[in-house]
């Protein structure tokens, strides 16, 4: 399970007793950062993944500096990444957020992943929050995974056809421009067909065309 840890990264946790008890210490602004912090290490040892990730949605709303040692210690201590369906639930989730800290290192942490991780962002090509989508958008197109250019050619090809959001589309087409091939300019043609009254999409999708081209 995600938590266990070797015996040189266990954690002298013995201040607290529950993880309740350190859990109400970690989400206390008014204790010092290093206290704070031992209750992290004492929730890593004792908390199953999804459980420290759920906690992290629900506690920390608001985007405060004096949480960011927090969330990172989460991120950076955890001995593997997790791999099931209830982990990646609730990582997604976190894409939802109004924190913004939060959010991004969420979608930093997804870069350890690489195949394992295409059906759950399939999943949310779908997902209602635009937001959601292009933060899906960025992960395909940051982590590069073998299918990416076929997942981002998919998704824009949906999009256009479910008449969806135009920043959604075009934050798409930009990674398409960015990772794809000659093949995919029928596909960024079409794109600008439909949309051809908006000099937005004009002008991104014939940037794309151009950096397929090799023309930038």
């Amino acid at each position: 399970m995600a938590f266990i840890k070797t015996e040189t990264q266990k954690i002298h946790d013995d201040r607290f007793n529950t993880f309740e008890e350190a859990k109400s210490v970690l989400v206390d602004h008014s204790q010092p950062i290093d206290k704070r912090l031992k209750a992290v290490n004492y929730c890593i040892h004792h908390q199953e993944f999804h459980s420290l990730l759920k906690m992290l949605g629900e506690a920390f709303h608001d985007d405060r500096d004096d949480d960011h040692p927090i969330i990172d210690h989460i991120f950076t201590q955890l001995p593997l990444k997790p791999t099931r369906e209830i982990d990646f639930e609730v990582l997604f989730k976190l894409l939802e957020s109004d924190n913004a800290y939060l959010r991004n290192a969420a979608i930093s942490f997804f870069q350890g992943y690489q195949a394992e991780i295409k059906p759950h962002l399939e999943a949310l090509f779908n997902n209602a929050d635009r937001d959601v989508r292009i933060f899906v958008v960025n992960i395909l197109g940051d982590l590069r995974l073998e299918d990416s250019v076929g997942m981002l050619h998919a998704f824009i090809a949906k999009e256009v056809a479910d008449q969806k959001d135009i920043n959604v589309i075009m934050t798409a087409v930009d990674y398409l421009g960015e990772i794809g091939s000659e093949d995919d300019i029928p596909l960024l043609q079409a794109v600008k067909e439909e949309f051809n009254n908006d000099p937005y999409v004009t002008f991104g999708v014939d940037m794309a065309i151009k950096r397929i081209k090799g023309e930038l």
